[in-house]
């Protein structure tokens, strides 16, 4: 024969012929070991990723579930705010029922101006409205001279008068006189209420502003009186009409007394001080 035998020497019967280059193209699997601490490793990172998937898991849950509270708070507002509309061509009109209110505040009486008309011959007449312009007081009370007290003297107790008067510095001044012609004890405190009035009973110009002074009440027995001093200016600056008649609240009083007294308030100069005792005038002359 002229082929290579079959076999090699030592070839078992029926097996695979050697091949003398295998270990060379072959060689045998040489397995590495693994590094120290790999398994701890990786145990630590399965835990983290089942922690992670736990975790994920449970926000997932809590979310779905916050979802479907919510889309079940919504749909139960939606329907409790359903509105069924009214049919066109009904004619029943629904009425809702008014929330509390409050009270209505009530502002106190305002004062209220009043047009007063001299009584023939010259004499005073009461007025019954209230002033436009309340004076200011002091205390309510005053000592007779006995240790008692003393009411204060009302618009029907008084009889009002203009004195009369001095000028100087360009100023001129005249003395408002109220006397007690009641047969009582009462007193008087602080200032009027003074207007200047024309021959028709209306007001001329603003009311009488006031000079503070020093004062105290003064009291005044029957026939007694106490006066003031009125203040203008000698024909300076614009001067308003004079005066037929003044009106005079008495301090306290929301009754007005209207006397005759020719008074011309120029350049806006129309003053008064508080009473005292006398009939010249505060301070007196």
């Amino acid at each position: 024969m002229t082929g290579l035998p079959d076999g090699l020497p030592g070839d078992a019967p029926g097996e695979e012929p050697f091949d003398p280059l295998e270990p060379l193209l072959r060689p045998p699997a040489v397995y590495l070991a693994p590094p120290a601490g790999s398994f701890e490793t990786i145990r630590r990172r399965a835990a983290r990723r089942r922690r992670g998937r736990a975790l994920a898991g449970g926000t997932l849950a809590v979310a779905v579930i916050s979802g479907a509270v919510l889309a079940a708070a919504a749909l139960t507002r939606d329907d409790s705010q359903e509105v069924v509309p009214t049919p066109a061509n009904s004619t029943e009109h629904t009425t809702t029922s008014p929330g509390p209110t409050k009270p209505p505040v009530v502002p106190p009486p305002g004062p209220t101006p009043s047009r007063t008309t001299p009584t023939p011959g010259g004499g005073p007449s009461t007025v019954t409205t209230e002033p436009t312009r309340t004076p200011p007081t002091t205390p309510t009370t005053g000592t007779d001279g006995t240790g008692g007290s003393t009411p204060l003297c009302t618009a029907a107790q008084l009889t009002p008068s203009l004195g009369g008067g001095d000028a100087g510095a360009g100023s001129v001044f005249r003395y408002l006189v109220l006397t007690n012609h009641s047969g009582t004890v009462c007193h008087v405190t602080g200032f009027p209420g003074l207007s200047l009035l024309d021959a028709d009973g209306k007001q001329i110009g603003a009311p009488a502003t006031y000079q503070q002074l020093d004062h105290q009440p003064v009291v005044l027995r029957p026939g007694e009186s106490a006066s003031d001093t009125i203040r203008t200016v000698n024909q300076q600056g614009t001067c308003l009409p004079t005066s037929t008649s003044l009106r005079i609240y008495p301090p306290g009083s929301r009754q007005s007394l209207v006397f005759p007294g020719k008074v011309t308030n120029c350049d806006n100069e129309f003053v008064v001080t508080p009473f005292t005792k006398g009939t010249t005038g505060n301070p007196a002359s």
